[in-house]
C-alpha cells in the first residue's frame, strides 16, 4: 500500500478524496488535516503547496499538480532535487481550454465587440465580414493545450501558425511551426490574433511586452491564457491606447483574485475573465496521479514528468 496527500494552500482538496476510492487496493490518500503519519507519505497532489510542505514530507518521491501548470510546485522554496514534478494532461481539460479560446477569435473575427456597442446606440449596422482563412492566428506556446489549439483553428480555416522554444514539427505538416528566439519575429509579423499558453519560465516572465507588441500585424489582438507574469500590464495598455493593440482578453493574473481597483476591470477593450479557460476534472487528476506512481514503483519515469531545469 502507498500513501499519499492531497494539498493545497488555499484550494479544498477534499472533493478529489472520493476519486481515489477506485485504487483502494493501490493507494490511500489524505488531506492536511486528517489524521496521518507525515513519514509514510510517498506522493503528493498538489496545487500552490505552502512553502514548506516537502519539509513537513521528507519522504515524497513523486508531486503532481491538479493542472497542466506547475509552477507553483515548482516554485516551493521547499522543494528538493528528489522529488519528480509532474503535470496533468486531461484531454478534456485541453478541449475546453481550446474552445474558450476558440470564442476569443471569433469574437474578434466578426466584430462582436463593435456589435454589442452598437446594440447599446440601438444602431443597425452591418460591419464587413472575413472569413477564418483571412484572420492569421498564432499560438504561442505548443505543449499539451497549445497543440490542440492549433488543431482546431487549423480545421476551422483560421490560418493558424504556432511558436515553440524548441524545433519539433506537429503531426499535421500544414501547420507552419516557428521555434527558438532566431524564428519568434516571423512568427509575430505573421500574427494578428496572439493566444499565449506558454508556461511561466525566467525566459519567458514578461514575454508580453511592447516589443513584442509592436511586431504583431496592424490592429492586433491578445488572447492570454499562459500566466501573470507572461504579461507586462503597462506595455498592453499603452499598445491599446496607441491602436497597436485592438485589444485583448485575459484569463490570467499577477495578483488573482483580480484587485477591485485594476484598470482592467473597466478598460473598454479589454475582457475579464476569473482564471476559467478551463478547469480541472477530479476524476482526470487523480487517475493521472495514480497512474504516475505506478510507474514510479514499477522503476518507470513518469510520463509527464517536467525539468526543473527549464520549467515544463
Amino acid at each position: 500500500m502507498l500513501y499519499g496527500i492531497a494539498h493545497s494552500s488555499f484550494l479544498n482538496m477534499l472533493p478529489y478524496l472520493p476519486h481515489f476510492d477506485a485504487y483502494a487496493e493501490e493507494v490511500t490518500v489524505v488531506t492536511s488535516d486528517m489524521e496521518h503519519d507525515p513519514a509514510q507519505i510517498t506522493f503528493a497532489l498538489l496545487w500552490f503547496p505552502d512553502d514548506d510542505f516537502f519539509e513537513h514530507y521528507p519522504n515524497v518521491r513523486v508531486a503532481a499538480s491538479i493542472a497542466a501548470g506547475v509552477d507553483s510546485l515548482l516554485a516551493c522554496p521547499s522543494l528538493h532535487d528528489d522529488v519528480l514534478v509532474c503535470r496533468n494532461r486531461d484531454s478534456e481539460q485541453a478541449s475546453i481550454m481550446s474552445t474558450f479560446a476558440i470564442w476569443h477569435v471569433i469574437n474578434h473575427q466578426r466584430n462582436f465587440p463593435l456589435y454589442r456597442q452598437q446594440q447599446q446606440e440601438k444602431c443597425w449596422l452591418r460591419q464587413p465580414m472575413r472569413a477564418p482563412s483571412d484572420v492569421s492566428v498564432g499560438v504561442l506556446g505548443l505543449g499539451f493545450m497549445g497543440e490542440k489549439m492549433v488543431n482546431d483553428l487549423y480545421q476551422l480555416g483560421f490560418d493558424v501558425a504556432g511558436w515553440r522554444k524548441s524545433q519539433r514539427q506537429l503531426e499535421n505538416n500544414n501547420i507552419p511551426v516557428f521555434s527558438g528566439t532566431d524564428q519568434l519575429g516571423d512568427f509575430l509579423k505573421r500574427t494578428e490574433v496572439l493566444i499565449c499558453v506558454l508556461p511561466l519560465t525566467d525566459d519567458t516572465r514578461g514575454i508580453l511586452n511592447k516589443a513584442l507588441f509592436d511586431q504583431l500585424k496592424p490592429n492586433a489582438y491578445l488572447i492570454h491564457l499562459g500566466r501573470g507574469g507572461h504579461l507586462q500590464a503597462e506595455d498592453l495598455l499603452n499598445s491599446i491606447d496607441e491602436g497597436k493593440l485592438q485589444g485583448a482578453s485575459l484569463d490570467v493574473f499577477d495578483e488573482e483574485p483580480l484587485p477591485k481597483n485594476n484598470v482592467f476591470w473597466t478598460h473598454p477593450n479589454i475582457i475579464v475573465t476569473p482564471h476559467t479557460a478551463s478547469d480541472v476534472r477530479p476524476e482526470a487528476a487523480v487517475l493521472n496521479m495514480v497512474e504516475e506512481v505506478r510507474r514510479y514503483s514499477a522503476g518507470e519515469t513518469p510520463k509527464n514528468k517536467v525539468e526543473a531545469a527549464i520549467g515544463y
